[in-house]
């Protein structure tokens, strides 16, 4: 397995979100991380006003609360 730094994994982020809005599942496959360094890496761009993460109360597909990730700047 390959480490990758810190910043690294948020300029993937970066990268990603400035294409599209993604949901949080979608946004780990594309960066290829676990849910749990993402989460961390997106609390911090979120601090620094980089990124917004939005809750949302359910799909309309499936009716399940799910959360979205978008770029600010």
């Amino acid at each position: 397995m390959v480490y990758r730094s810190g910043l690294v994994i948020k300029k993937e982020i970066i990268k990603c979100l400035k294409k599209e809005e993604c949901v949080i599942s979608q946004l780990e496959r594309k960066v290829n991380t676990s849910d749990k360094v993402l989460k961390r890496h997106l609390a911090e761009l979120e601090f620094l006003g980089i990124v917004k993460i939005v809750k949302h109360n359910k799909s309309s597909k499936t009716g399940r609360p799910y959360t979205t990730a978008k770029l600010v700047i």
